[in-house]
């Protein structure tokens, strides 16, 4: 049978460069833009892997050959938000004020690349108890024109091989990417005073307010070429929520 070891022997590091504009309140205008340009590399990035990543290591007899960028890497990462405060109804009559006045408007604009994925292993063809990666062509995994129907380049894998029968594959960890993400949240909100003490509070939130596909990961199985690096699904697409708050 098989049995777990648990060792802390891997080892990471990460370097990155961030950037950072923050406008502070003034004349009801605030915002904040931030950049991170990073990588992030390790051996092993979690005991119990995510739904994508492999947790064990692609050759037990090699540990470096495990070496890579982390499951949790992101390249670039833009994120901008903005709140204002819209310039009406200040100074007007109460009933103006109410109606036309107290107005904000919000949004926080995020684009990042996505992060690294294993290739689909071809099983345990080395009666190892470790299943393997296919062989590496050469060839880029990224086509040159990339789409949703082929976002991964099945070229650059080759499972076939019968030299795969007697050692690992030359794929290595983490040699694929996932979609990026770019998501526009938007609010609109309407604080009124009614009296001192009771205060009515309209809201208006939209989540991917552009109703932008942020694509899930395509199928990573190498042997079934007809499903391979094809998008089938996207997260949650827009939502809409509408509020009404009474303090008093």
């Amino acid at each position: 049978g098989t049995f777990q070891s648990v060792n802390g022997v891997v080892n990471s590091n990460y370097n990155a460069l961030t950037a950072k504009l923050n406008q502070r309140l003034g004349k009801g205008l605030t915002s904040l833009v931030s950049f991170t340009w990073s990588k992030a590399i390790d051996d092993g990035s979690g005991l119990r892997p995510s739904q994508f990543t492999n947790g064990s290591p692609l050759n037990f007899y090699d540990f470096s050959s495990n070496r890579g960028l982390s499951d949790f890497n992101v390249s670039r990462r833009f994120v901008a938000s903005v709140l204002y405060e819209l310039p009406f109804g200040k100074g007007k009559s109460g009933v103006v004020n109410r109606l036309i006045g107290g107005w904000q408007l919000g949004s926080i604009i995020t684009m990042a690349d996505g992060t690294p994925i294993n290739v689909g292993n071809i099983g345990d063809v080395t009666n190892s108890e470790n299943s393997s990666l296919p062989d590496a062509t050469g060839i880029s995994p990224v086509p040159s024109n990339q789409t949703a129907q082929q976002f991964w380049n099945i070229a650059a894998f080759n499972s076939t091989n019968p030299a795969l029968n007697f050692r690992y594959g030359t794929t290595a960890r983490n040699v694929l990417f996932t979609p990026g993400t770019v998501n526009w949240d938007f609010s609109m909100i309407k604080n009124t005073n009614i009296t001192e003490r009771q205060r009515l509070q309209f809201r208006f939130e939209a989540y991917n307010f552009a109703n932008h596909p942020n694509w899930l990961p395509p199928a990573t199985n190498i042997n079934a070429p007809a499903t391979f690096g094809v998008i089938t699904s996207a997260k949650t697409m827009r939502v809409i929520q509408v509020a009404l708050k009474y303090s008093f």
